[in-house]
């Protein structure tokens, strides 16, 4: 039986319009889980044929992890799509996240509607009068053969032609909505002051390290040179070695080694 399909006569009267919803929350408590369990329930509440979850993605962060994101993709009624919006608002609010992002994108389908259901209705037409010819017997075996491969080929390209009509009237009936989850517990990352704060106690920290760092690796040379220097100055001054610039000159011009 031939499923019944009323977007054709819609299209008549208006444009058949597909859209696509994009929402997003910031989370800056590990509520995501919480909010995403609810609005989930909401959906299955609807019923597959008004609200049908195609995906959902849910991390729990780790000990380490800031930054968190999931990700939940709904197929819902056309008509309480605006509605159920404002109910997964109210949800998220509840639990302490912010709306973060609102995308619209509208799509007019309206002349690949028309196109699908002309081809629907070709393809029919000729397979009925291919089926009239193969069952009627009449012409040469040549002929009956091609007949039949043409039925059979018309079949398959009207199977194809009801699948991009169903595709397209699901597309205008069903609107979907991508829901998009962003946790973010960033030490000072909500409050500028808080991020310079935090930034200036990283780059302390940081600081710090390297100083302990470059002490640690020179303990060693100094622990060996300083006996070592304090060897060579008092063999120096025994022997009376002095550097260049420790020579004086007398009044007559001599060289003499100045003395400590």
């Amino acid at each position: 039986m031939e499923p019944s399909f009323e977007m054709a006569v819609a299209a008549k009267g208006g444009p058949q319009i597909a859209y696509r919803y994009t929402i997003g929350y910031a989370f800056d408590r590990p509520t995501v889980a919480a909010v995403q369990g609810r609005q989930l329930a909401l959906c299955r509440q609807l019923g597959t044929a008004r609200c049908l979850i195609v995906n959902s993605t849910l991390n729990t962060p780790g000990p380490g992890e800031h930054v968190v994101s999931d990700e939940a993709v709904l197929m819902i009624d056309a008509r309480q799509a605006e509605a159920a919006i404002r109910r997964f608002d109210a949800i998220a609010t509840a639990e302490g996240a912010r709306p973060s992002r609102r995308e619209v994108a509208a799509e007019d389908v309206t002349r690949q509607v028309i196109d699908a259901e002309a081809a629907v209705r070709a393809k029919q037409a000729l397979a009925e009068r291919l089926l009239t010819i193969i069952r009627s017997g009449n012409g040469k075996v040549g002929e009956l053969v091609a007949a039949e491969s043409a039925y059979a080929k018309t079949n398959e390209e009207l199977e194809a032609a009801r699948a991009t009509r169903a595709a397209l009237a699901q597309r205008v009936a069903m609107s979907e909505i991508t829901i998009r989850y962003a946790f973010d517990d960033t030490p000072g990352g909500t409050s500028p002051v808080r991020a310079s704060i935090a930034d200036a106690g990283q780059t302390l920290s940081t600081s710090v390290a390297a100083l302990v760092t470059f002490l640690v690796a020179a303990l060693p040379w100094v622990v060996v040179g300083l006996p070592l220097l304090w060897g060579l100055r008092r063999l120096a001054r025994r022997r009376g070695w002095r550097l260049p610039w420790r020579r004086r000159v007398d009044p007559a011009g001599m060289e003499k080694v100045g003395q400590d």
